[in-house]
C-alpha cells in the first residue's frame, strides 16, 4: 500500500532535486572545461577566453582593477579581483572579467594578497623570478588542464580541496561532496577543451631555454589525504545517498 502522506511530502523534494540537477546540467555541462587567461609581460596584453568561446585581448595598463563581490544562495558572498574594460570616455564599463581569486573561502582581505602576488609578474623587473619562486614554494599543485581535460583524479582532488584541513567534514558532507564530484566529472566529460586562436599562440610562444617554465608536470605526488581519502568519501557518500533514496521509495510502495 502506498504511504500517501510520505509520498506527498517527498514528491516536491524530488521535483526540486530534479529541477536543480537539470539547472546544473544546463549551466555546467556541454560548455568549456575551463576559461583560461594569458598575461604577456612583453606585449603587455591580457588575453581572456570568454564563455562563448571568443577571445578578448586588452592592454594590461588600460584595465580598471577593483574588488569584485558576488552573492550566491549556495556559496554566500564571494570576492575576486575584478577587471573592467573602459570605453573611450574613461567611465563607461564596456566589459568586465575576473582576474581570479585565491579560493572559494576568500574574503575581501585575501584579494589584497592575491593582487600582491599578481602585480609583480606584470610590473616588477624581477617579476618572473618572484612569481616562479612563489609558485614553487607555496602552491600545492598546478592544474593539468593545458590542452587537455581534467582527469577523474583531479576532479576528486579539486572538489574536496577547500575542505582539505577537515577530513571529518569531508566524511560528514560526503553525500553532497560526492555527488558534486560525480557532477564535476560529467561536466568535464561533456565539455570541450578551449583552444587559443593562432594569433594569440604566436604572440605567446615560450622560449625553449626559458628557466622559469613551470607546469603541472612539476607537481609532486598526490597524497593519501588529497586523493584517496576523498575518493573513499565519494564512494561512501554517493552509495549512501542512493541507498537512502532506494529505501525511502521502496518503503512508500510497501
Amino acid at each position: 500500500m502506498v504511504d500517501w502522506i510520505g509520498l506527498s511530502f517527498l514528491t516536491p523534494l524530488f521535483l526540486a532535486m530534479i529541477w536543480g540537477g537539470w539547472w546544473l546540467i544546463r549551466t555546467e555541462c556541454g560548455r568549456w572545461t575551463h576559461y583560461p587567461m594569458r598575461l604577456n609581460r612583453q606585449t603587455r596584453q591580457v588575453h581572456v577566453f570568454r564563455q562563448d568561446g571568443s577571445v578578448l585581448t586588452v592592454p594590461w595598463d588600460s584595465l580598471f582593477l577593483t574588488l569584485g563581490e558576488e552573492k550566491s544562495p549556495l556559496s554566500g558572498t564571494t570576492y575576486d579581483l575584478r577587471a573592467h574594460v573602459l570605453d573611450a570616455d574613461g567611465e563607461t564599463v564596456r566589459e568586465s572579467f575576473s582576474l581570479g581569486y585565491p579560493s572559494l573561502l576568500s574574503n575581501a582581505g585575501s584579494i589584497d594578497k592575491f593582487w600582491a602576488f599578481l602585480q609583480p609578474y606584470m610590473e616588477a623587473e624581477d617579476g618572473v623570478e618572484r612569481t616562479w619562486r612563489h609558485l614553487k614554494e607555496n602552491t600545492g599543485y598546478l592544474m593539468p588542464v593545458d590542452g587537455r581535460k581534467e582527469g577523474w583524479r583531479w576532479s576528486i582532488v579539486q572538489n574536496y580541496a577547500w575542505t582539505g584541513h577537515w577530513p571529518w567534514l569531508q566524511f560528514i558532507g560526503s553525500p553532497v561532496l560526492g555527488l558534486n564530484a560525480i557532477g564535476r566529472m560529467f561536466a568535464m566529460w561533456t565539455s570541450k577543451v578551449p583552444k587559443w586562436p593562432e594569433e594569440v599562440e604566436r604572440e605567446n610562444q615560450v622560449e625553449a631555454d626559458d628557466p622559469y617554465v613551470l607546469t603541472w608536470r612539476d607537481n609532486g605526488p598526490i597524497g593519501w589525504w588529497e586523493l584517496y581519502w576523498p575518493l573513499i568519501c565519494t564512494i561512501l557518500g554517493v552509495g549512501g545517498f542512493v541507498g537512502v533514496i532506494v529505501w525511502i521509495v521502496s518503503g512508500l510502495w510497501r
